[in-house]
């Protein structure tokens, strides 16, 4: 047990692709590396439903980890005190804290552990006490299980994207996200693509996952956009964006949760687009005219 590694969240998604395909777990251990009871252990935990899911096997994962963080809290009294009597928002923060603990001797803990006590709110900072409050990904009720899983069932983690997509080798590759007007009523769906930086873009009267697809079906058609994947977020109004994608014959792929920055090529042209149409801009009586003026300008 000395030398054991939890799965990976890698590993996870190929035991969720292999175990749809009926693969045995003596199969699936030989892919991994694993051994036969790791993989055993690992179905028996997470098969509350007929399904392996790997995204919600890594949230319990995480959640069981947070837990025996707890654990540990007794064994650090004084470094709780010394935290409680030198934290400071701006200028003290966690990190700081931990090093001048370490420093004079004081038995401390991870900095991850302090931030896992932060965020189950084991002890008194909690994560609006913090400068830049690290997020925290929750399950949702918002969420309908039914369109979540068909949804992830049929997007690939962006950490299987290819090298060529990566290194912005080959054209046809793009990543598509939403700019809000004020209200959060109306907005303009934004799809740039990867090698060249090209954009396009369309004005959406609301954003359900209905309405998205027919207007980037709309924008696709108008412009006669050549796609071989696109990359979005985890956004709600992407939840069936596969349907969208499986019609045009491309891949999908999906950054990590709050991991925008892993689609920067469109985070960049809608800070740009931001220039022209700032937050809190209305969005009510603008046209795709009007939407195709800017697009000229950047582009």
């Amino acid at each position: 047990m000395k030398n054991y590694k939890q799965l990976s969240f890698k590993e996870r998604t190929i035991i969720e692709y292999l175990h749809k395909l009926n693969k045995s777990i003596t199969y699936i251990a030989k892919e991994l590396g694993r051994n036969k009871s790791t993989i055993s252990r690992e179905l028996k935990k997470n098969l509350a439903t007929p399904l392996y899911i790997a995204n919600d096997a890594q949230f319990t994962t995480g959640v069981n980890m947070q837990k025996s963080h707890l654990t540990k809290i007794d064994k650090f009294e004084d470094f709780l005190t010394f935290l409680y009597a030198n934290f400071e928002q701006k200028f003290n923060g966690i990190d700081v804290c931990v090093f001048k603990a370490k420093l004079l001797g004081i038995k401390t803990p991870t900095t991850q552990t302090v931030y896992n006590w932060i965020h189950s709110k084991a002890i008194k900072i909690q994560p609006k006490h913090l400068l830049r409050p690290r997020y925290w990904f929750k399950k949702s009720s918002k969420y309908k299980r039914y369109l979540y899983e068909l949804s992830k069932m049929e997007v690939i983690p962006i950490t299987y994207r290819p090298k060529y997509i990566n290194d912005r080798s080959e054209f046809g590759h793009y990543e598509i996200d939403l700019v809000m007007g004020s209200g959060k009523t109306k907005s303009i769906l934004t799809l740039v693509e990867r090698m060249t930086r090209k954009a396009f873009a369309i004005k959406l009267e609301n954003k359900t996952m209905k309405h998205t697809n027919e207007k980037l079906r709309e924008l696709i058609k108008n412009e006669s956009i050549q796609i071989k994947s696109i990359t979005k977020d985890n956004g709600m109004e992407f939840n069936l964006l596969h349907e969208v994608t499986k019609e045009i014959n491309a891949a999908l792929y999906t950054c990590n949760t709050y991991a925008s920055c892993e689609k920067g090529t469109n985070e960049n042209f809608n800070g740009l687009l931001r220039r022209v149409l700032p937050k809190k801009t209305s969005f009510d009586n603008l046209e795709n005219d009007n939407i195709n003026t800017i697009l000229d300008q950047i582009n």
